[in-house]
């Protein structure tokens, strides 16, 4: 089962359903997704991308998208809108995205070396391949909330 978590962004953004996407975790793990989350709200992550495969029905983020960030326990922790998007291969992913991504050392070959071995290893978990010519899908995101999100005067 997807979690949307709409009934967050609709008690934030009333009336915009049409601008609700998916929630939004950072990695694979609990620990992972805690500091994902964090660099985000933060401000040092200002970018993610994920492998086509992730969107088997076609429909992929969008400019102008919210999403609810959810931490490693699954918590809404703030509200992701998504600012710009582009398909890009792999390996011309640029520094100044590398850096824009926030995560490890910020550098392009860093970027290279760890996500691309994310992008390896999560393409064999997912039955697919990965090579560094594929497209992945960049997103370039800002928080739009913070927690609390219950309704109660959400920090923006």
């Amino acid at each position: 089962m997807l979690d949307e978590r709409h009934d967050i962004l609709e008690a934030a953004f009333p009336g915009q359903s049409s601008r609700f996407f998916l929630a939004m975790t950072v990695g694979r793990t609990a620990a992972h997704a805690n500091e994902g989350a964090a660099l985000i709200l933060q401000g040092i992550k200002t970018a993610t991308s994920s492998p086509f495969w992730d969107y088997p029905d076609g429909r992929i983020p969008f400019a102008g998208g919210l999403s609810v960030l959810l931490d490693g326990q699954r918590r809404p922790v703030g509200i992701v809108e998504t600012i710009g998007v582009e398909k890009i291969r792999f390996r011309d992913v640029t520094q100044q995205m590398a850096r824009a991504y926030g995560e490890g050392e910020r550098t392009l070959e860093w970027w290279r070396r760890v996500i691309g071995d994310w992008y390896r290893d999560k393409a064999v978990q997912d039955g697919q391949v990965f090579v560094e010519d594929d497209q992945i899908l960049w997103e370039w995101i800002k928080v739009a909330r913070r927690a609390p999100l219950d309704g109660q005067s959400p920090q923006r």
